[in-house]
Formats: structure tokens, C-alpha cells, sequence
């Protein structure tokens, strides 16, 4: 995962939660970017478990039925001009597990559009 001139890829995640008691959707991510280099190299770790076991196996989550309230969450990784993106429920996949904990407590983004740049 590394750039031409020898840099590691830049890679920007971003986790959308919708669903709920009130249905606001709620964004949140990080880029590679704007970390620090000790903070890059985790998330980069951690993108690279979850890119190798998508191509492993299908991800999935338990799906625990129909719900009126229940949370929707929408896991998007752009790394080096691939794109990743994974759908589930509220029973989060083990192996996105620690990567959407790390989102769970990035800085708010606006809703839709493009992980942050």
C-alpha cells in the first residue's frame, strides 16, 4: 500500500450510522492525512485486516430481524484509488469490529458525499 515515490497510500474511512429512535444519520472519519504518522499507521493496519478478509470471505454481520429502530451503518474505505464499502446492521462483523470502534470516536463529518479529503 504504498504511493509511487515510495509514501504509504493515502486512505480515508468513513462510518455513517442511520436508523434509530430519531433517524438523523451520523458520519463520521478520518484520513490518513491529517493524522500523525503513529495514528496513519494504525489506521492503515487496520483497513489492510479488513481489505484482506473481504477478499477471504463475504462479510457479514448477525442480521437480528425486522426492526422499526434499529441502526444501519455504512463502512467506506478509499485506499489508493480503490474503493471498499460495506453494509450491515447493528451487530458489527469481527472482523470490522476494531476499525469501526476507531470511527465510532473520529471527528463528525457532513452526511453523504466522499470520506473525508
Amino acid at each position: 500500500m504504498a504511493s509511487m515515490a515510495g509514501e504509504p497510500a493515502r486512505v480515508r474511512v468513513a462510518l455513517t450510522r442511520s436508523g434509530g429512535l430519531l433517524g438523523r444519520p451520523t458520519r463520521r472519519g478520518l484520513d490518513t492525512a491529517n493524522l500523525s504518522a503513529q495514528e496513519a499507521t494504525r489506521l492503515r493496519h487496520l483497513v489492510e485486516k479488513v481489505w484482506d478478509g473481504a477478499a477471504d470471505a463475504p462479510v457479514s454481520g448477525v442480521d437480528p430481524g425486522p426492526g422499526a429502530d434499529r441502526y444501519t451503518h455504512v463502512l467506506e474505505i478509499d485506499r489508493a484509488g480503490e474503493r471498499y464499502v460495506q453494509t450491515f446492521t447493528e451487530a458489527v462483523p469481527a472482523q470490522l469490529r476494531s476499525l469501526v470502534d476507531l470511527l465510532r470516536a473520529a471527528p463528525r463529518l457532513p452526511p453523504g458525499g466522499a470520506p473525508p479529503r
